[in-house]
């Protein structure tokens, strides 16, 4: 039987972090049932407006911040830290990307925290981690993940100008990492009764993200880089345009699929051609071969290779626009995209990418406006209805 309101109901969660990485995977706790609080300075999030909708949603900041209840705390000053260590002082999970000087300016340092709240969970996420000369450097997804990651070096064909990453795509799979290292540390904390301190980098999640390539270099002292699509050592692992402008991606690395595929292309004669004899000749041959297979798929359009590769087993798949990506019927089997409730404008947003079918998990509703639930969050804190007037009127929240 499911947990009523979700896996994570009972969990509560003080973000206090700007833009996407740290924002989404709470996000992703509130799908799970966490009470998720969204803490803003008076200037309001980054994230906020910086997509617009005309007479729409807000579509980065409802997608990062659904389900959270808002409150907004003027951190200068001595009166917000004192609220805001009041809250995390209810809370499991404070989570933050405010850099080492700001936590420490601020007291919202685990050993601030924590100290007279040994349970609590204190998560940091950094650009490049908490040690080495570049700790304290300002960092992006685009600058940590892909850039010093080494991801956009590889994306793209060498001597060509790099691609460019796109947004929030760093951001949301270190948030997956985020969501990881926390859900541990709530599991560590039933078995000992402890809190801990957890750390997470933009660039180490880059780097595992590309560690099929990296654990090459570590064991040979080789490390492999981007290559020109007409050097691919086989078409089994090739993209090719058809005569209809759409490509192509195949994947099947074991060599198994190299009789199929012959007959799939029409060119049986393949077999028994010494050049392409064995996976070792067709890498000796792969350009040569790469540009036979341009040739022959250039001769028909993406439909006609769909029946012919699937007939003939092949993995396969057609490189898709967005507009296809939500008009996909396997996205809508996967529920990857959800309505969200009780919003000012009927909108979907994207779901978590893991379905778990024996526990409640939903969008649970829009992101908060800026400084919504401030007085609720407050009076549940313990601040009396004179302190919380008072605390208004001073500007120390809205």
């Amino acid at each position: 039987m499911a947990n009523p309101g979700g896996p994570l109901a009972g969990v509560r969660v003080l973000d206090a972090a700007g833009m996407i990485a740290a924002p989404s995977a709470c996000a992703i706790m509130a799908d799970l049932g966490a009470d998720v609080i969204k803490l803003e300075p008076p200037h309001g999030d980054l994230l906020r407006g910086l997509v617009t909708v005309p007479d729409g949603p807000d579509p980065w900041w409802e997608l990062d911040n659904r389900g959270k209840r808002g409150i907004v705390v003027d951190l200068t000053t001595e009166e917000g830290i004192q609220v805001a260590h009041k809250i995390a002082a209810s809370c499991d999970v404070f989570v933050t990307n405010l850099t080492t000087e700001r936590q420490s300016k601020f007291k919202l340092r685990a050993s601030d925290l924590r100290e007279d709240h040994p349970q609590l969970i204190h998560l940091t996420l950094t650009g490049y981690g908490n040690s080495g000369p570049d700790r304290d450097r300002l960092a992006f997804d685009h600058t940590a993940f892909f850039s010093r990651g080494g991801v956009i070096d590889m994306m793209g064909e060498p001597g060509q100008t790099p691609p460019a990453g796109r947004p929030g795509q760093g951001d949301h799979t270190t948030s997956l990492a985020i969501l990881s290292s926390i859900l541990l540390a709530l599991r560590e904390r039933d078995l000992t009764g402890e809190g801990q301190d957890i750390s997470v980098a933009l660039v180490h999640t880059a780097i595992w993200t590309m560690s099929s390539d990296l654990s090459v270099g570590l064991a040979t002292g080789e490390v492999p880089g981007p290559i020109m699509r007409i050097e691919t050592p086989s078409p089994l692992v090739g993209r090719f345009r058809c005569s209809d402008d759409r490509w192509i991606m195949l994947t099947m690395p074991a060599d198994r699929y190299w009789n199929a595929f012959c007959g799939a292309m029409g060119r049986l004669d393949w077999l028994e051609d010494p050049r392409f004899v064995d996976p070792e000749k067709r890498a000796q041959h792969g350009p040569e071969l790469m540009i036979m297979c341009d040739d022959i798929f250039g001769s028909a359009d993406s439909g006609v290779w769909a029946e012919r590769l699937d007939a003939a087993g092949m993995v396969w798949g057609l490189i898709q626009n967005l507009e296809e990506v939500i008009d996909d019927p396997q996205s809508e089997a996967l529920r990857a995209f959800e309505q969200v409730p009780d919003a000012k404008f009927p909108f979907r947003t994207v779901s978590p990418p893991f379905a778990l079918d024996g526990s409640e998990m939903s969008v649970k509703g829009p992101a908060p406006e800026h400084g919504e639930h401030t007085a609720e969050i407050l009076s549940e804190a313990g601040f009396t209805p004179d302190e919380v007037a008072q605390l208004y009127e001073q500007g120390v929240v809205l």
